[in-house]
């Protein structure tokens, strides 16, 4: 006699409906621009590679007090033309003159490239003071830059707070400033603990907001380099991922596995409380991150 299949209660099936639709999910990738031809061309190696998974294209970083605004400008138009992907070009209030950050807006407008994610920016001068005379927060940005021209323009969230920020709620306030200055959609600093994510989102929803919140997977190879870009962002790590790498360091060989497996529950999760989209922060290297799209079956 055969056994009859379990029934399925209804709360795990919805999540295996979930995992099961994983690839459903949109996928976009993070780059940085290159410092010189060598880093070039492995970026346009990762480009390459990850361009059949990135659905909702790619974005160019620029550096603290736009250092990078040549590089970012340059780096944008080369993969919108390299691919046929829309590109996403960052940014910043602080370290642009206003007159620079218009003409950079310009510059891509002219270039094709129509969606920017507006960012205050991280200050290279004490007391994190503007370095030059220019947008003193992100809003402002986006109200300049909707005014310019008829840009897609994100902003930037953070699920567990930005570090400057008072309290989660006060942070709420800003993305709202920033959304209804203009922007239409919102992408999250990196999360380690995806139910932060879901809190996140329940709080943002209970205040009205109805804009796309798309969470930042990073990738977990480099464990000691994201330890401590998880203390200066003060990001959480969960005991699980700490005692699950603590394993691996004293196998090595494990690590790179280890890595794509805990990345890969770490999207499923994200994926599960919500997530229209995943934005992926490549650090300019493709095996990670085309490894989590396989898996994803993006």
């Amino acid at each position: 006699m055969k056994r009859s299949a379990r029934i399925l209660q209804p709360k795990e099936a919805l999540l295996k409906r979930l995992f099961e639709s994983a690839g459903a999910v949109p996928l976009s990738f993070e780059v940085f621009p290159p410092g010189n031809e060598e880093q070039r061309k492995k970026l346009l190696e990762t480009v390459d590679r990850l361009t059949p998974a990135a659905a909702q294209g790619f974005s160019v970083t620029m550096g603290a007090g736009g250092t990078s605004r040549t590089g970012t400008y340059e780096t944008a138009v080369e993969i919108a033309e390299r691919t046929n992907r829309p590109v996403t070009a960052h940014l910043t209030a602080i370290g642009l003159s206003t007159n620079q950050a218009m003409e950079t807006a310009d510059a891509l407008w002219s270039a094709g490239i129509t969606r920017v994610l507006a960012l205050r920016g991280d200050a290279l001068t004490p007391n994190n003071q503007p370095s030059l005379s220019g947008f003193k927060y992100a809003a402002d940005l986006v109200r300049a830059l909707a005014d310019q021209h008829r840009f897609e323009i994100s902003v930037a969230a953070y699920p567990e707070k930005h570090p400057e920020a008072d309290d989660l709620d006060v942070d709420i306030d800003h993305l709202e400033e920033k959304l209804d200055a203009g922007a239409t959609r919102a992408y999250c600093q990196f999360v380690l603990d995806p139910s932060a994510y879901g809190r996140f989102l329940d709080k943002c929803s209970a205040r009205g907001i109805t804009a796309d919140i798309i969470p930042g997977v990073m990738p977990l190879d480099g464990w000691s380099r994201l330890k401590r870009f998880a203390k200066k962002t003060e990001t959480k790590v969960p005991l699980w991922l700490s005692r699950l790498f603590a394993c691996g360091e004293e196998t090595p060989e494990l690590m790179p596995l280890l890595a794509s497996a805990a990345t890969v529950e770490q999207a499923r999760r994200l994926i599960a409380y919500g997530a229209p989209e995943l934005h992926v922060y490549t650090m300019n290297r493709w095996p990670q991150s085309l490894t989590l799209a396989k898996l994803l079956g993006s």
